[in-house]
């Protein structure tokens, strides 16, 4: 049985909202050991998802849907699949009630064009959404087995987390177990650990996909055949690309790899910002249980701020420019004192587009690292990056110095 997956919308073909929902389905489905045969866009058009359904239904098909089941007129994902089956639309009694609880327990007035979600082709059955409003529901089309999701990524991927299982099994589809391993990387091009990894004794001993999500790659492996081979190249790949492997768990971020070494370590952190504006501390705040060891973010943008806030001599200032080891030095210490942190990272730099000068160009980063007993300095180029991804890599560059300090790696 093909398993498919297509996405309804207008504003995914309009290019007003990005379609991610088949990846998260199709990174579920390889994590069992299936694929997807398929992904398509539809628009919302009645007679265009009708046709879709019809296509698929002469042949054993599974087909995963997303979108159109909300509560206005151009969701027609309902109506769609009940034509297909030939069959009405009733309103579903436990998905009106369903609905009528979230809003209540939402505290929201309900409109009553809500409960049209509750309307489900005659033969559906139910699947609870424990994460919005709309209701799933599954159902059979000739020899296609129907699943049919919110389009919200949130809904969508907290329904498929509640239901995939149940219903591959359904359709008498075992998970396939894989031998695979993951490999987070930073600070190495993509070209260059293809490089290193063709040149391994053992590479034919696995399958890869390199993930790319810049500024960092996520490499998947896969057992061919011979577990012991594959294990060896895990072995060699730890042994050739470790200094650039920051995890080997699937899902953890390089910020959450850099507060994990702080925790393990029972180690606190401050963070004074100038050209990331911030990002440093957005990137260490976005992962959960923070607190236990971010203490302090400042970005002390002007330089007024960075010696009335973290006492970095005025006069360091005028001799050295705010964009210099001297002062990013002593920006990371104050940060450090301020806090009484047990280390601090600190950034200053021209961001661009403009504001370069010749000794110090568009792209001149320059980061402080300090620790109790000690800091240090130092100053990258970032040539030919817009405002953003200069930032953003800053960022991650200021993190992976902290990692590795902590970790004793440097």
């Amino acid at each position: 049985m093909n398993l498919n997956f297509i996405a309804i919308g207008d504003e995914v073909l309009r290019g007003e909202t990005r379609e991610g929902n088949g990846a998260v389905l199709a990174d579920a489905l390889v994590q069992r050991g299936l694929g997807l045969r398929q992904m398509q866009v539809i628009g919302d058009d009645f007679a265009s998802i009708r046709g879709h359904l019809l296509a698929l239904a002469s042949r054993p098909n599974a087909l995963v849907i997303s979108g159109g089941l909300g509560p206005t007129d151009d969701d027609l994902t309902r109506a769609a699949v009940a034509a297909a089956a030939g069959v009405a639309i009733v309103r579903n009694p436990l998905a009106e009630q369903a609905i009528r609880d979230r809003f209540a327990q939402l505290g929201r007035t309900m409109d009553p064009s809500n409960l049209r979600q509750a309307d489900l082709p005659v033969g559906a059955r139910l699947l609870a959404n424990q994460h919005g409003t709309a209701p799933g529901f599954a159902m059979q089309i000739e020899q296609l087995h129907v699943v049919a999701l919110p389009g919200v990524p949130r809904e969508f991927g907290g329904m498929l987390a509640d239901h995939l299982d149940s219903w591959l099994a359904a359709l008498g589809m075992t998970p396939q177990p894989r031998i695979e391993a993951t490999f987070r990387l930073y600070g190495l091009p993509e070209s260059d650990m293809q490089g290193r990894l063709s040149r391994l004794p053992h590479y034919a001993a696995a399958t890869m996909r390199s993930l790319p999500t810049w500024p960092e790659i996520r490499l998947e492996l896969t057992a061919r055949d011979d577990s012991n081979k594959f294990n060896q190249l895990c072995d060699e790949v730890r042994a050739d690309l470790g200094r650039w492997i920051y995890t080997e768990q699937r899902d953890q971020s390089h910020a959450s790899a850099v507060l994990q070494a702080l925790r393990d370590r029972g180690a606190s952190l401050a963070v004074a910002e100038s050209c990331t504006g911030g990002q440093v501390a957005a990137l260490l705040t976005a992962e959960p249980g923070a607190s236990q060891s971010f203490l302090l973010g400042a970005v002390t943008y002007a330089n007024s701020m960075k010696t009335n806030v973290l006492s970095v001599p005025s006069q360091l200032i005028a001799q050295h420019g705010a964009v210099s080891e001297p002062v990013v030095q002593a920006m990371a210490e104050g940060a450090l004192r301020v806090a009484d942190a047990d280390f601090a990272v600190a950034t200053s730099g021209v961001a661009g587009p403009s504001g370069g000068t010749e000794q110090k160009p568009v792209g001149t980063l320059c980061l402080g690292l300090a620790w109790r007993g000690g800091s240090d300095a130092r100053t990258v180029q970032l040539r030919q990056l817009d405002r953003p991804k200069f930032q953003r890599s800053a960022a991650f560059l200021a993190l992976e110095w902290l990692r590795q300090r902590v970790l004793g790696l440097r």
